[in-house]
């Protein structure tokens, strides 16, 4: 949906497309620079945590260190369920 925006550095009116990327038609500055700034800021976070989880199998990865990651991941997951059956037989019979 194309809307209108007002430049906010030379101060006329642009079509804008609601995208961080969207550019000024006569200055050519970025419209929203903040919303860019921040979407940038969102994928490089996101970006590092995928690569810093460690139940997460590489490419890269040798054999024992995915028996090490799969072994690890169960054990998260066991410890999981048995939290959160501890949990619910808590609030459940809690009277």
């Amino acid at each position: 949906m194309k809307t209108e925006k007002k430049c906010p550095h030379c101060g006329t009116w642009t079509t804008w497309e609601k995208q961080p990327t969207d550019c000024c038609t006569s200055c050519n500055q970025l419209l929203d620079p903040v919303s860019l700034s921040e979407k940038t800021e969102r994928e490089q976070k996101e970006r590092v945590d995928t690569e810093n989880d460690f139940l997460r199998i590489r490419e890269t990865d040798g054999l024992g260190m995915i028996i090490v990651r799969k072994t690890a991941l169960v054990f998260h997951i066991i410890f999981a369920a048995i939290t959160w059956a501890f949990l619910w037989f808590v609030t459940t019979f809690s009277g």
